[in-house]
């Protein structure tokens, strides 16, 4: 089958030698012409395979251009992430960076631990990597990144980091691109390739961008782009190196790709209105062009809350199903995670099938697997599972107690016969205070199974179950982030909405009887953070959670999260479900273009 391109397309295909920016919009077809531009060098233009590097920013995008490249027999071209790429220039230096010597978590918090009894790792290590990416050391100026921490206790955190990593032979992710960076330095031209494609360009970080520099000595450099779906500048990426591509590499030829084949014209031309208010004044803004001339579907929906916006969303899909849709084709998108939990739970009452990314489930939550584990033990003291999630939480009374323990326990019910909880409370341990804490729970688990015996209400069972084992307590201590803690301690209140008839059984069967779809499938509803759609497309996609201080998050960079909203609602090919929480939203009121008086 031949294909047939547009004049933008052909022209980004057939560009030979010299630096070429390709600023590819949403549904461009970006891929296709990567994939047919290194064809196009070897087989029209007769270069070597092994001179082309093909660099894209996952690891699944790579392994799928590599894979589309092998059905067209070009198995010699070099494809990889910018991580991959510097790996293994670093084993021909004898450089070796694996999962042996990279820094772990537990790592990470004994280093932190020394200057602070209990750091925020992800907030520190967050900040560490902003200031890696941008070459920072700790001796340097910082560029501003939000931190809880002052500048000076950072830079002690910084220098301390650095000295753990060197005493234990250790690196981190960043410095797969710091050291290969170093050794292209030392080593000039020993690296380079004649001919280098980089796909999502506007994700790159300085460090990214002058390895680029280094590989590419001939200056033949093809970047595919599109500003408006920045959305990782919260790890260093800088749209400054797409944007002022001409700066960088001399007589640089710029290449719109702004016919999108992908959404109906309604959903085409309300995105670009809305990211137009932030980018129209660059130099090489060009809307993108619907191909198709149909209008889709396009609502526009208000709920007053969470719950609500569930209900109708779960409403809507269902509807959308019965009309034979394809479950696939169906997409719920979120700036939050926690923003999935209404809709993830209306669709496992109704038993449709769901597929949620990055183990993001509601009922995963660790807090809130706690509880049903409290309530699977109170209600049978004979399962197995609920006992070992439970020990597993580490809160009082069992946070002192160790994986050998749970050994120990599970080893002596083995031989008596006995289920784990039992065991435990016939075995004795080498510690007092073991021995004491096992009391303690049992005479915690006695009242509140009494409580049910008295009929007690499900909610009320679950507040003191919360109170019981202080789990707001667990929540403050193992999470730092005030916004965290919040939400997590308003999901223990969250799962008390989803009791029906006062029913403990079929709360407990609700919560395990429908799971998540394993693998993804054709049977299967998509639900996913507008981060992990990029690239993605649906025929229907619900945007749900539109509301400020939360979608614009409060504490992010307003242009960076427009770009996020872009991505959005470019995901849609037939119909976009847009919903706000209250009224008078900010992206809500621009996306819409009217005026409302607040």
């Amino acid at each position: 089958m031949t294909l047939k391109f547009n004049k933008q397309q052909l022209e980004a295909i057939n560009f030979y030698k010299g630096a070429c920016a390709v600023i590819a919009g949403a549904g461009s077809g970006k891929s296709t012409v990567l994939l047919n531009r290194v064809k196009t060098l070897v087989r029209d233009y007769g270069e070597d395979q092994e001179d082309i590097l093909a660099i894209s920013f996952t690891r699944n995008t790579a392994n799928e251009l590599k894979k589309k490249l092998h059905k067209q027999k070009l198995t010699s071209v070099n494809v990889g992430t910018f991580h991959s790429v510097c790996r293994n220039i670093l084993l021909k230096e004898g450089i070796e960076i694996n999962e042996k010597n990279t820094i772990k978590e537990w790592q990470r918090e004994n280093c932190f631990k020394s200057l602070e009894e209990k750091p925020d790792i992800k907030d520190i290590t967050s900040f560490i990597s902003y200031q890696k990416n941008f070459l920072r050391g700790y001796t340097d100026e910082f560029l501003i990144k939000e931190s809880k921490y002052t500048e000076e206790q950072l830079r002690l955190f910084y220098k301390e980091y650095e000295a753990f990593k060197s005493k234990n032979g250790l690196y981190d992710y960043d410095d797969y691109l710091l050291e290969c960076y170093k050794v292209l330095k030392n080593n000039k031209h020993k690296y380079t390739y004649e001919f280098i494609l980089v796909d999502e360009h506007q994700d790159s970080n300085l460090v990214q961008n002058l390895i680029l520099k280094e590989l590419c000595a001939s200056g033949n450099i093809f970047c595919l782009f599109d500003y408006r779906q920045a959305i990782y500048t919260f790890r260093g990426g800088n749209t400054e190196y797409c944007m002022e591509f001409e700066k960088d590499w001399e007589n640089a030829t710029v290449i719109n790709l702004d016919t999108n084949y992908r959404s109906n014209k309604n959903i085409v031309d309300n995105a670009n209105s809305f990211i137009k208010e932030y980018y129209g004044d660059y130099e090489h803004y060009a809307d993108s062009i619907p191909n198709i001339h149909n209008n889709g579907e396009i609502q526009i929906l208000t709920y007053q809350d969470r719950e609500a916006e569930g209900l109708n969303t779960a409403d809507k899909i269902e509807t959308l199903l019965k009309a034979g849709e394809k479950p696939s084709e169906i997409c719920v998108l979120y700036r939050l995670n926690s923003h999935s939990s209404y809709v993830e739970n209306e669709l496992k009452r109704r038993e449709i099938e769901y597929d949620i990314t990055n183990n993001g489930s509601f009922f995963k939550r660790k807090e809130v697997k706690g509880i049903v584990a409290y309530l699977r033990l109170i209600r049978d003291p004979h399962d197995d599972a609920a006992f070992r999630d439970i020990f597993t939480l580490r809160n009082d009374p069992f946070r002192y107690f160790s994986n050998k323990n749970l050994k120990d326990v599970e080893s002596f019910a083995g031989q008596t016969n006995m289920s784990l909880y039992e065991a435990m409370l016939n075995l004795r341990f080498d510690r007092p205070t073991q021995n004491d804490n096992v009391l303690k729970f049992q005479s915690m688990i006695n009242k509140l199974q009494m409580q049910v015996l008295k009929g007690i209400a499900v909610e009320e069972l679950i507040d003191n179950v919360v109170k019981t084992f202080r789990m707001n307590d667990y929540i403050e201590e193992k999470y730092l982030d005030e916004d965290e803690i919040t939400d997590r301690k308003e999901s223990l209140n969250t799962m008390k909405k989803f009791v029906k008839n006062n029913n403990l059984e079929q709360f407990i069967n609700f919560v395990y009887g429908s799971k998540p779809s394993k693998k993804k499938n054709e049977n299967a509803v998509r639900l996913m953070s507008i981060h992990a759609s990029k690239g993605l497309e649906f025929k229907h996609v619900f945007l749900i959670g539109i509301e400020d201080g939360k979608f614009p998050h409060r504490k992010s960079d307003l242009l960076d999260e427009a770009r996020l909203f872009y991505v959005g609602v470019t995901r849609p090919k037939e119909s976009l479900y847009l919903s706000q929480i209250g009224h008078c939203n900010m992206f809500f009121d621009e996306y819409r273009q009217q005026e409302l008086v607040c």
